[in-house]
């Protein structure tokens, strides 16, 4: 004989008190949907709820599957006598339980924006849409919020729109802003106050880098080679040539940015001299 359900309680309250709305708290697998099932099975048989005036929303179209057919065997359960007393209480109850199956297309099971889509479907002229509008899966509504994005960038950039001008100065690319886009599309009922910061001050930076730079070139041969495997010869052939570039555009912190950036590597031991002759012992 297997155990009493510790929430035995509870599990009755919800198929019983059909009058009452109830907020269900549970962990996942605890048998959230199938309560779900039986309560709106048993509502079909007492008369309390009709089976087109049902609608149970769900995050996930594979959840909505479930919970269907999970209310079709509940219906189901309605008609046999089991453990429990789910069996209808009279001829009545069934005959209703009957006509739920016979019109079980009329239940409606599906995620929020599904629900919503059937509601402008149904009034298509007060809602002022086509009848025939499909809704976009997640896919699709990335691409148009990444499209959406693009235009935007580039509109901005076309206007010479000083924010964006500012962004730029400060070395933040677009790119760099869509994961927080993203993020604010998905909350929209939640605010998103700017902060208040000040534009970074570089010239500390560039004083540094450039001290650093100049005690650095006079140790380096002439040419650097194009396959030099030490890392800060690499280094320095790329900063040496960008620095000859944005020498005029030291006043952007971005530009002092992308100079620092050569830098983030680690220094490694080459045993090799400068001029290409083994390094001697």
């Amino acid at each position: 004989m297997s155990e009493p359900v510790r929430d035995e309680a509870s599990r009755r309250r919800i198929r019983e008190d059909l009058q009452t709305n109830l907020l269900v708290e549970a962990g996942a697998g605890s048998g959230k949907t199938q309560m779900l099932a039986e309560r709106m099975a048993a509502g079909i048989a007492s008369g309390a709820y009709q089976v087109e005036h049902l609608a149970a929303v769900t995050f996930t179209r594979k959840a909505a599957s479930e919970l269907r057919g999970r209310f079709h065997l509940a219906l189901e359960g309605q008609l046999r006598p089991a453990p429990g007393g789910c069996a209808p209480a009279s001829p009545e109850s069934a005959a209703r339980v009957h006509a739920a199956l016979r019109h079980l297309e009329r239940f409606f099971a599906g995620t929020i924006h599904s629900f919503c889509a059937r509601l402008l479907r149904e009034r298509p002229v007060k809602s002022g849409v086509s009848p025939g509008f499909t809704e976009l899966d997640d896919v699709q509504d990335e691409e148009l919020r990444n499209r959406a994005w693009r235009d935007f960038i580039a509109s901005a950039r076309s206007a010479g729109d000083s924010e964006m001008l500012a962004l730029l100065d400060t070395g933040v690319r677009p790119h760099d802003l869509e994961p927080a886009f993203a993020i604010v599309c998905g909350n929209e009922d939640v605010e998103f106050p700017p902060g208040d910061a000040d534009c970074p001050d570089a010239r500390g930076a560039w004083k540094a880098l450039d001290a650093f730079w100049k005690k650095l070139e006079g140790l380096l041969p002439a040419r650097l080679d194009d396959d030099a495997t030490c890392k800060i010869q690499s280094a320095a052939r790329e900063f040496r040539g960008e620095l000859r570039v944005v020498r005029k555009k030291l006043d952007r912190p971005a530009t002092i940015a992308a100079l620092l950036e050569h830098w983030d590597c680690k220094s490694t031991i080459v045993q090799k001299w400068w001029d290409g002759s083994t390094a001697e012992t």
